[in-house]
């Protein structure tokens, strides 16, 4: 399993800590360390981390405005000088609060939580099949039957055979209950059936009659995964 991850503070000795601190756990990866909110959120869409582990009192947009900015925020854990942000920060449902200086016994603690949050989060369907709320119904939708699966701004559609479902989740995290072996993520965007690919033509594939495009940061792991080579 790995989990990804994002650090954001102004003080770039703190940035160094906290990236030395996950290195030295083996399912976690920082994707990035930003010094500052704004830059952080302008990476957000493209890195999708899992966790983002964030300063509270930063210039600008301080960290708590951060969170409050973004619509699928990830995973996030505080890290600050300050006790006084706790309260505030719990009731915004945040999985961790670590005060500054950060031990390697303390972040060792947060990190044996992250591995058993996201081991849970992140367990596929076993069975074949689902439940998609519409409306008032929740209506049973099979696996095998998705055609693709589409990001919509705060929404995903699940496109199937017999019908189009919205849901409010982020494509990441619908993503991640898929079979790993029966699904892969081929753009920002969307994410396919393996066995529903007719054929890849250029920088897309195709499934029925949907032409659908492949990411460029997407296409070297997509090629690699469906015709074994990378370009």
């Amino acid at each position: 399993m790995k989990v990804t991850c994002i650090i954001v503070d102004d003080m770039k000795l703190n940035r160094d800590v906290m990236d030395d601190l996950i290195a030295g756990v083996n399912f976690l990866t920082a994707m990035g360390s930003f010094s500052n909110a704004e830059a952080a959120l302008n990476a957000l869409n493209e890195l999708e981390p899992d966790v983002v582990f964030l300063d509270i009192e930063m210039p600008g947009m301080n960290g708590l405005q951060f969170l409050n900015s973004i619509v699928h925020p990830p995973m996030a854990i505080l890290t600050t000088s300050h006790r006084k942000y706790a309260v505030e920060g719990f009731e915004m449902n945040v999985f961790d609060y670590l005060l500054k200086p950060i031990t390697r016994e303390r972040f060792a603690k947060c990190a044996a939580r992250l591995y058993r949050h996201f081991k849970t989060l992140k367990k596929p369907w076993t069975a074949d099949q689902m439940f998609i709320k519409s409306g008032n119904k929740f209506m049973r939708v099979r696996i095998s039957e998705i055609l693709f699966v589409e990001a919509m701004r705060d929404f995903v559609m699940v496109h199937t055979e017999k019908a189009r479902y919205m849901i409010l989740q982020s494509l990441k995290e619908f993503s991640a209950h898929l079979p790993d072996d029966k699904f892969v993520r081929i753009h920002r965007s969307y994410t396919v059936p393996i066995e529903k690919i007719e054929y890849i033509e250029g920088n897309k594939v195709k499934i029925q009659n949907q032409e659908i495009p492949i990411g460029d940061s997407y296409r070297s792991s997509v090629l690699k995964l469906l015709l074994g080579r990378e370009s």
